[in-house]
């Protein structure tokens, strides 16, 4: 399950990529000892472990120990671990146990998965077309469930649905982390103003504004990842997060038929398209009508082409390897911003944070500058008068010598500043 790194742009990590190692070795109230580290998110790290009792592999999730003293980080991660042991679910993995050991450790322990995520499915072609529909298929049943429960999960990535190949033959998927899903039975937001939970490239437009997270935001996610599968290329970049959120909320869709070509059915790219629709009412209402148009597409290629060979999308760079510290920042703070006509925290035109405090240090300066020069104006010593008769024979004087004028050096002071 652990995943090979490839260059990536990183992200904001809470730590540096070997600290959570450190607690690699490490038994947890005597009963769980923590193996190996699976992966690594903006706020817990996985882990593969043994459940020392009965000597059984299980995953757990630790919170960072650098975040334990943050109360609102900690109850987000109760959240967690009451949202998680509420779903029973074929599709969704399954909570065991959860604590806090004597060394201020908070975690849950969850089933381990064999198999691989999503994304290293795809890229290594183990699945054939009908058989990534059945993938999605599963993953809108879990949905349906967690859905049904008042539960959005706001995370749907390639990286947290695992895949795995039943002795039969059958796939079978997990969706797993649901560290910054919403309940949304719960009024307290735990997020702070100005935020947006969850990860850039698959956040729904309607969230960028500030709107709240509904089954059809988890939706869109998901129309994010039909896309990237069958083109292996995602349908909206941007140069840092801020312009790849301002991207889904305002650029048109790439015409996803002009990538696949004729290889993929023309219902499969009609719904990857309408999921991504920028207006949520626009969008399929329901999981289980998305699930039931996948389950029928899948089993009508699968009829006619049983024995297709696997699905290798016509690009790949969508599909590439992510590093486990930066692929989960959970929490994009944007800071105090006003919002556009439209109610969002993009007013256009959006400018890189660091960019605009570049330009604000600028403009410091400058009226740091005009203010000195204002009381140099004011305070400053006062020219000595002098007479009509003075100030001629001093114009005589200066046309015989090399000295410039004190009024010409006071006039040329000016033109330099301003």
């Amino acid at each position: 399950m652990t995943q090979p790194e490839a260059p990536r742009r990183k992200r904001t990590s809470t730590q540096p990529m070997d600290a959570p190692r450190m607690l690699e070795g490490r038994v947890l109230d005597g009963r769980y000892r923590l193996n190996r580290v699976l992966n690594a998110g903006g706020m817990g790290i996985i882990y593969e472990a043994t459940q020392l009792t009965v000597g059984r592999t299980v995953a757990v999730k630790v919170l960072k120990p650098t975040l334990t003293k943050d109360p609102s980080l900690v109850e987000r991660f109760q959240l967690e671990v009451e949202m998680v042991a509420r779903i029973a679910h074929p599709n969704v993995v399954t909570l065991y146990d959860s604590g806090r050991d004597a060394g201020g450790l908070t975690y849950l322990v969850m089933e381990y998965v064999e198999g691989v995520t999503l994304r290293q499915a795809l890229r290594e072609g183990q699945l054939r077309l009908w058989e990534m529909l059945y993938v999605f298929s599963q993953v809108c049943a879990a949905l349906v469930e967690t859905h049904g429960q008042q539960i959005i999960h706001r995370d749907l990535k390639f990286d947290n649905i695992m895949v795995s190949r039943m002795r039969d033959g059958r796939i079978h998927v997990k969706l797993l982390d649901f560290g910054v899903a919403k309940l949304l039975s719960r009024e307290q937001e735990l997020t702070q103003g100005g935020q947006v939970t969850g990860t850039p490239g698959i956040i729904a437009p309607e969230l960028v504004d500030g709107k709240k997270p509904t089954a059809r935001s988890d939706l869109y996610s998901l129309g994010v990842l039909m896309f990237t599968a069958l083109a292996g290329r995602a349908p909206f970049h941007g140069d840092n997060d801020l312009a790849l959120m301002r991207a889904h909320k305002y650029e048109e869709l790439p015409n996803l038929r002009r990538l696949v070509g004729d290889r993929v059915p023309e219902e499969v790219v009609d719904l990857a398209c309408e999921l991504l629709l920028k207006e949520p009412d626009q969008r399929p209402q329901r999981a289980e009508d998305v699930r039931r148009r996948l389950d029928t597409m899948a089993h009508r290629l699968r009829e006619s082409v049983p024995d297709a060979p696997p699905f290798i999308p016509p690009r790949t760079e969508g599909l590439e390897e992510v590093e486990p510290s930066s692929i989960d920042v959970e929490i994009m703070d944007f800071g105090p911003t006003s919002r556009d006509e439209e109610g969002g925290l993009f007013g256009p035109p959006v400018v890189a944070p660091m960019t605009v405090v570049a330009y604000l240090s600028l403009v410091l300066m400058l009226l740091i500058l005009v203010l000195v020069y204002m009381i140099f104006q004011q305070i400053g010593p006062a020219m000595p008068e002098t007479s009509a008769e003075e100030t001629y024979q001093t114009y005589q004087h200066s046309e015989h010598s090399q000295e410039v004028q004190p009024y010409q050096q006071h006039q040329e002071y000016g033109d330099d500043q301003f």
